[in-house]
């Protein structure tokens, strides 16, 4: 028997760019990895994108992705496509893979499971029964299979579950795989977060030793709506076994990874495995569809393109799949940042560069997407986007006499380090104005004994509207440096450091950043050098720079310790503990502490964070990089005004 050969296109989309979709769609079709496949499998809601959000209520949503479905189903007449869009059916919308076969849309399977738990919010826009369905609908110019089932194709048969179906405790796949199938489709929009893509890795290894067949999971790619990033790494597992991964994080428009199998592998492994009565299945018998009884009555089609995608060398495409968690989230956020210019068609970004870790982390990250983007694209890439390379980072030092030569000195040199462009101006004479504009109409004079925190926040407002007028004139995304523990308890200066187009940082914690910066002092990231700044910065104290020198500001005493913040923030946002029971744990993690100290600490951590919602609904769009987040529009929903006793 001939093996079966198929295709994974992991695919970067965009919400509601129906048309270049469909030309990665297409591409991805007509590329020569995938000319000779019996079956390409694509991601979940690829044609209309997955972040439509209440886009998808509008009906020109699912009447132009059933426009695009009139044109795919005839660039493919001899192989199986599936691909993912919305689909409206009597009086609710659907989740759906459109399976595409012989000139025709064979079927539209609806998801059964939405994901509606951190960054997901399916069952907002759509609609999912609690069994399998069968019913004929009107799709596309003809009458189609609308439900759950079993396609028979030629020697080999296959089932189709959509994401969450894969990982929820009721999987559809134990039905198909009890009725015979030998593959399981999994197309996905499965978000990146930090080591997630080793519970895929087991996930689909252990469906497929248990079910006895091959399971062939594909994702989106890319920063597609401006929060979320989807990293590809499509999976093929076969019987328990990791067979074949696909390119992560990578950095061009699609990648195709495939696979060839013998049926008669994965039947035999049934036959040895399946030996008892079949459990009785709660469900009816599925239904099948014969593709092979379908005929094709157009004619054949020539499709013809020029494929864009560029190749990886086997030996770079090998080790992507090996990323520390510190590359992970180096790679992540570089994509990110790089989608977000490109998709946005900004010129490059601006970043207000202090000394510090944050804006020094903002910096090493777009440079390392500009090198990988070149790597992964071509030189020209950036000249292909109307880019000036030279202006892709424009950085500027605000000083006041508040800020030591030393930071002065970090950023400077870290900037000549990065090749790009750097700024330093001196901002007092625009904080003296601002403050005694103020003093002649309160008739009194400001001091720093009284008036202490609104002296600090003026510095950092004051710098706001000049990194703007900078970030306007280079026609640049302008960079917030925020990270997650500062959003957790509010320790940044609404409309001065918080301002921004994006905040690629507040995603993760101050703790996780600083240790990034180490690992790649220490020679481990593959993706940026160690730096002589980095080596001097790292060896001095996080601060503010916001009060009188004299006053040695450093952010752990305005705050507490890094880690101790961090845990807490866990603690109390992700595991969601009690107060007597988050202080005996951090009495465990901290034995040094005293208790006194951690209560109190745990005492100013609650109070700052429930004073602090304001701020984090104000913040600039975040990328969500960790197992949570705080960004209330995709991660962490809390009330602006609570009291939690």
């Amino acid at each position: 028997m001939p093996k079966i050969k198929i295709a994974a296109v992991t695919l970067n989309t965009t919400p509601l760019d129906f048309l270049g979709n469909y030309e990665s769609i297409s591409e991805a079709i007509g590329s020569k990895e995938s000319k000779n496949a019996d079956c390409i499998l694509f991601p979940e809601l690829c044609i209309s994108g997955y972040g439509c959000e209440d886009a998808f209520y509008k009906p020109f949503v699912w009447t132009r992705s059933e426009e695009i479905i009139k044109e795919l189903k005839t660039l493919t007449p001899n192989q199986i496509v599936m691909v993912g869009l919305p689909v409206f059916v009597d009086s609710f919308l659907y989740n759906c893979m459109a399976v595409l076969y012989g000139g025709k849309v064979v079927a539209i399977v609806p998801k059964l499971n939405l994901a509606n738990t951190g960054v997901h919010y399916e069952r907002r826009w759509f609609h999912s029964e609690s069994e399998f369905l069968n019913k004929t609908i009107t799709f596309a110019g003809g009458q189609v299979p609308f439900g759950h089932f079993i396609f028979q194709a030629q020697n080999w048969n296959f089932g189709l579950e959509i994401c969450e179906d894969s990982w929820s405790v009721q999987k559809p796949a134990t039905a198909y795989s009890l009725q015979g199938i030998d593959v399981l489709f999994s197309p996905g929009a499965s978000h990146f977060a930090m080591g997630k893509q080793n519970i895929r890795r087991q996930i689909f290894k252990e469906s497929s030793r248990n079910q006895c067949n091959l399971q062939v999971f594909t994702n989106l790619t890319g920063n597609e709506s401006g929060r979320i990033i989807f990293e590809g790494g499509a999976i093929f597992a076969s019987l328990g076994n990791l067979v074949k991964e696909g390119p992560r994080l990578a950095f061009s428009p699609f990648q195709i990874t495939t696979y060839s199998f013998d049926p008669m592998e994965i039947r035999a492994a049934k036959a040895r495995s399946f030996r008892d009565p079949k459990p009785k299945i709660p469900t009816n018998e599925i239904s099948k569809i014969q593709l092979d009884s379908i005929a094709n009555e157009k004619e054949s089609y020539v499709f013809s393109v020029l494929d864009k995608r560029i190749e990886i060398e086997k030996e770079e495409s090998s080790n992507s799949l090996h990323l520390s968690t510190f590359e992970e989230f180096t790679k992540a956020v570089s994509l990110g940042l790089f989608d977000y210019l490109r998709k946005s068609k900004t010129k490059g970004f601006t970043l207000s560069l202090s000394g510090g870790a944050d804006s020094a982390t903002c910096a090493l990250l777009v440079t390392a997407m500009k090198e990988i983007a070149k790597r992964e694209n071509g030189d020209s890439i950036f000249s292909s986007l109307g880019i000036e390379e030279k202006k892709l980072l424009v950085t500027i030092y605000q000083k006041t006499e508040n800020n030591s030569t030393l930071t002065e000195e970090i950023a400077k040199t870290l900037a000549k380090e990065l090749d790009c462009q750097f700024y330093s101006i001196a901002i007092d004479s625009a904080v003296e104005t601002s403050v005694e504009l103020i003093e002649s109409v309160l008739g009194k004079t400001l001091n720093w004994k009284e008036h202490d925190l609104p002296l600090q926040n003026i510095q950092a407002r004051v710098r706001s509207p000049l990194v703007w007028l900078l970030a306007n004139i280079n026609g640049h995304l302008l960079l917030s440096t925020g990270n997650r523990s500062e959003a957790a308890v509010g320790y940044t200066t609404m409309d001065g450091d918080s301002s921004g187009s994006i905040a690629p940082l507040a995603g993760v914690s101050k703790e996780f950043l600083l240790d990034w910066l180490d690992d790649i002092q220490n020679g481990n990231n593959r993706f940026i050098l160690p730096k002589d700044s980095i080596r001097t910065l790292r060896n001095t104290k996080p601060t503010a720079e916001l009060k009188p020198l004299s006053e040695h500001q450093e952010d752990e005493k305005d705050l507490m310790p890094y880690p101790i913040l961090q845990s807490i923030e866990k603690k109390l946002v992700f595991l969601a503990l009690g107060d007597l029971d988050c202080l005996e744990s951090l009495k465990q993690e901290f034995p040094w502490e005293t208790t006194d100290n951690l209560s109190a600490y745990l005492k100013k951590f609650k109070k700052l964070f429930m004073t602090s919602q304001w701020k984090r609904e104000r913040l600039p769009p975040s990328f969500h990089l960790d197992e949570y987040g705080l960004d209330p529009k995709s991660s962490y929903r809390y009330p602006i005004l609570s009291k939690e006793s």
